[in-house]
């Protein structure tokens, strides 16, 4: 387990190296082999979106896992220099980067902030010069962040969540948008397609709360509240909601389709939203953690077959499954079954219903009992790769470096919750495994084999995380004082 901690910390080491150039901010895409920032994009791998990286630029977003593991290798193994970069990224971030004219941050889905010519980055307008720079939530922001941004710039809290005004379109009756406009305070056109995901919503709404709770200006309540309504009246009689309100005809994967783990990860925002709100706005948190019951139970209901390892990731408004999770070999617009499991035991902690660890056990066997892979035998989706692209799948075995972090966080989280050896044991042999494959340098590689750069979009922030989590995991049992990551929702 020494040998497994000190991999982590070794990369953090060189990462914060690597980030010194730039003011602290870690570069999204380096050579692991010198650490230097690449300065020409890599051809992407399969089921990766150019739209969505980060070329000559830093992502907070993408960071956020790892700037977790430096903070708490800080705290519990006197690590001061880990915090001390952790606070220098963030505060220059807050400082430098967030006075934008809508006060959205560079970060997320489509944009970060460039680098080379400090300013906000888009990933989009590499292939559609018409588009700007887009804002899209992509993870949740957890509270120790905010806190963070608060510290060391208070009035961007508040500009972000007057921002997140933006993301509603002009149109009667309202409809959000996952896209906003980073650059310029304007509304997306009616009839732009919805892109209304559930789980965008609540993002905002958490980060509504906070700043709510810095300031009490009541339009952030109110603002919270239509978000909060806004798929409340949408949901199915099993209380599951749509991928998206409304798709065009050529959407057919999406057409009148639900996604249970939207709906879950909209249910687990409500209940840590609910628990900023008890103090300050009590009637809120109520009404959010009883609709979080409802879509919870949606989730359950979805057409899984966990004695089977079949998870549902999308399934028809009849309750039939269209598409199921993967467990290894993510690709956009696929959930991870690891991810949705870390989903089910962050609202069990919250809630405690029974459901939701039942589930999350059954995906944790599935890690103890399917292999890594070691072949190119992963299915791509379609809308997953553009054809440009041109992607050669023969010979390699492309798994992200995030699907192997999260099923390190699966395996350390379960064990803290139920004492039980297999799962300690199990992510044991896993992150020995991951060190060999993802770790040839001290930088860890973005995805097993094939590639031979440090990506952040790829995950390997969770992979850092999860690699030091289960090792103090296993070396100080459920006195270890890591978290668990659930920010992959």
């Amino acid at each position: 387990m020494k040998d497994i901690l000190n991999t982590a910390c070794t990369a953090i080491d060189r990462l914060i190296q690597s980030a010194n150039p730039y003011n602290g901010l870690f570069p999204s895409l380096l050579d692991c082999r010198t650490g230097d920032m690449l300065n020409e994009m890599p051809a992407p791998i399969p089921g990766q979106r150019n739209a969505d990286r980060a070329p000559n630029g830093s992502n907070l977003m993408h960071d956020i896992p790892l700037l977790g593991t430096m903070y708490a290798l800080a705290r519990c193994e006197g690590k001061p220099d880990y915090a001390d970069a952790a606070d220098r990224y963030l505060r220059y971030f807050a400082t430098h980067c967030t006075n934008t004219a809508t006060g959205l941050f560079p970060w997320g889905e489509h944009a970060y902030w460039h680098l080379a010519e400090q300013r906000v980055g888009s990933s989009i307008i590499t292939y559609e010069p018409e588009r700007r720079a887009i804002h899209d939530h992509l993870h949740h922001a957890p509270l120790w962040l905010w806190e963070k941004l608060h510290e060391f710039n208070a009035p961007c809290v508040q500009r972000f969540a007057d921002g997140l005004e933006y993301h509603w379109k002009q149109s009667s009756p309202r409809e959000y948008y996952r896209h906003a406009e980073i650059n310029s305070r304007q509304y997306a056109p009616a009839d732009v397609r919805s892109c209304d995901f559930p789980r965008h919503s609540g993002f905002y709404i958490f980060d509504l709360a906070f700043a709510y709770n810095q300031s009490r200006r009541p339009e952030l309540l109110q603002q919270l509240e239509q978000f909060l309504d806004y798929w409340w009246d949408k949901r199915d009689e099993r209380g599951l909601l749509l991928v998206e309100s409304r798709s065009p005809q050529e959407a057919v994967r999406f057409q009148n389709i639900n996604s249970p783990t939207q709906t879950l990860s909209l249910a687990t925002s409500l209940l840590e939203t609910a628990d900023q709100l008890d103090r300050t706005a009590p009637s809120q948190a109520a009404a959010l953690r009883q609709r979080a019951d409802v879509y919870i139970s949606g989730f359950i209901a979805a057409p899984h077959d966990p004695e089977q390892g079949v998870f549902a990731n999308l399934c028809t408004r009849d309750n039939q499954l269209t598409e199921p999770m993967s467990v290894w070999g993510s690709v956009y617009g696929v959930a991870n079954a690891s991810g949705a499991a870390l989903m089910c035991l962050c609202a069990w902690r919250l809630c405690r219903r029974p459901e939701l660890l039942k589930w999350a056990l059954a995906v944790g066997a599935c890690y103890l009992d399917q292999p890594f892979p070691v072949t190119s035998d992963i299915a791509i989706d379609a809308q997953g790769i553009r054809p440009h692209e041109n992607i050669n799948l023969i010979g390699h075995h492309y798994v992200p470096a995030g699907d192997a972090g999260l099923a390190l966080e699966l395996m350390a989280d379960l064990y803290a919750i139920t004492g039980e050896r297999k799962w300690l044991d199990g992510g044991l042999q896993l992150a020995a495994q991951f060190a060999s494959i993802y770790f040839d340098h001290e930088i860890p590689r973005g995805a097993a084999k094939g590639i031979e750069h440090y990506e952040s979009q790829l995950g390997p922030g969770y992979l850092i995380h999860g690699m030091a989590h289960i090792a103090l995991r296993a070396r100080d049992g459920r006195d270890c004082q890591v978290p668990t990551e659930y920010t992959c929702r």
